[in-house]
């Protein structure tokens, strides 16, 4: 398995930061839609389901970042 070069990991932890700071706004953002309960009921389902998905992928990532630093 061939080892990441540092602008792998630098691209990587890049990647991170930016989806880190998308996903820290998408949960204030359906804090926000959940405080104002029961307005903006129908809001609710698409930006749970958003922020999950950004989670998740952030998840994703981190253990990508991980593993390519367990490598070098």
């Amino acid at each position: 398995m061939p080892t990441s070069t540092p602008t792998d990991l630098d691209a990587l932890k890049k990647q991170i930061k930016r989806l880190n700071s998308k996903a820290g706004q998408m949960k204030m953002d359906l804090h926000d839609i959940a405080e104002g309960l029961p307005a903006d009921l129908e809001k609710l389902p698409d930006a749970a389901a958003a922020t999950f998905d950004i989670f998740c992928q952030l998840r994703d990532l981190k253990q990508q970042l991980k593993t390519l630093e367990q490598d070098q």
